[in-house]
């Protein structure tokens, strides 16, 4: 009952905050540029990520300080929990001052890593990856802490090279909080579980806005926070249940922005421009060229997320071989969907799903 009403609380200060936002920015013309990753035309307000920012962090930290008035010391945070929690606040400014001044990549990379870096020196770092064979535990050790900057840079980034389409990224964001909620809860971890049901009830609240048409974008102020929270949401996990809560499940639950941001990455490697080179080969923009419309794209791209989903919580009720064997097998196959969908694009393929509609409808 108490993490019901957390998420209702989030919902409606999302739900309040939104809005606030949405006024102030049409008013000051704190629009959303038109680039070449962005799909949408018109003036849409951006900033929608400080209304995910403040519902997640007033519902977090009252529902805190309720749980711990009903049962004194049943959650307490250590000081490096607010050290995590205060670089997530980081990357969040960094994000909206990219969103008023447009940093340069090279710039917003520094920052992020700084911040990794400041993550792992308070002890959040993969030390070590499960495996369901021997040796059933492989210690990273100088290693995991390079990895964990890494994973922390890269998943955010992946999130935030998604963020081209209305409800793109932040439903993304939505499905992948709600596993780990449902994992945390089932492995009994209430404080990261908490971290997870706070962000996903924010980005619930949010969508009602986000959803297309949008009225307001989450801009980078919320794609990088949201990134954020998701890398670091396996780092919160005890060791003792690496199987459910580690790398594996970690990268199974983002599998869809690290595939679309490796082939953006192989895209820009192949055509010899800089990786911050913007372009309209996403996993969206490709399904566009197919004739999907922009809610059949969302639904499509849910679906795969929501999939991906369930191997992670399947594997929480299996045996340890067969939940690694459902997740490594959902990589291959949604690998393979990406080189499928880079087919149909090289042979320049488009379904008319909308005239095949249209003429079922007479």
């Amino acid at each position: 009952m108490t993490l019901m009403l957390v998420f209702m609380l989030s919902v409606f200060l999302s739900l309040l905050f939104t809005p606030i936002v949405t006024h102030l920015a049409n008013k000051k013309g704190w629009f959303d540029s038109v680039g070449e990753r962005k799909i949408h035309t018109g003036n849409i307000p951006r900033l929608g990520g400080i209304a995910i920012s403040l519902g997640f962090f007033i519902s977090f930290f009252l529902a805190l300080l309720i749980i711990n008035g009903i049962k004194p010391a049943a959650l307490e945070p250590d000081l490096r929990f607010f050290v995590l929690v205060a670089a997530g606040y980081g990357f969040h400014i960094l994000g909206l001052v990219d969103d008023f001044k447009n940093l340069r990549g090279r710039v917003k990379f520094l920052v992020q890593f700084l911040l990794a870096i400041a993550i792992v020196a308070a002890g959040y770092y993969i030390r070590s990856v499960e495996l369901p064979v021997e040796p059933f535990r492989v210690n990273l050790g100088i290693w995991g802490p390079i990895l964990t900057v890494i994973w922390i840079v890269g998943v955010t980034n992946a999130l935030n090279l998604m963020d081209g389409m209305d409800g793109m990224a932040s439903g993304v964001a939505f499905i992948g909080a709600l596993v780990w909620t449902a994992i945390y809860l089932k492995t009994g971890q209430q404080l990261p579980a908490l971290v997870a049901l706070s962000m996903a009830g924010a980005i619930f609240g949010f969508l009602f806005f986000n959803f297309p048409p949008a009225t307001i974008f989450m801009g980078d102020s919320g794609s990088l926070f949201l990134g954020f929270i998701l890398s670091v949401l396996p780092l919160l996990g005890n060791s003792e249940a690496q199987m459910q809560t580690g790398l594996v499940p970690a990268i199974t639950i983002c599998l869809i922005p690290i595939l679309d941001t490796f082939a953006a990455m192989l895209r820009r490697w192949r055509r010899g421009v800089s990786f911050f080179t913007p372009d309209k080969y996403h996993l969206h923009h490709k399904l566009l060229n197919l004739g999907f419309s922009p809610r059949q794209i969302l639904a499509i791209i849910y679906s795969l997320c929501a999939l991906l989903g369930c191997s992670v919580l399947v594997g929480v009720y299996v045996e340890p071989r067969l939940s690694f064997l459902l997740m490594t097998g959902s990589w291959a196959a949604f690998g393979a969907i990406f080189v499928l969908l880079h087919f149909l694009k090289e042979k320049k393929v488009r379904f008319s799903w909308n005239e095949t509609q249209d003429i079922a409808g007479e």
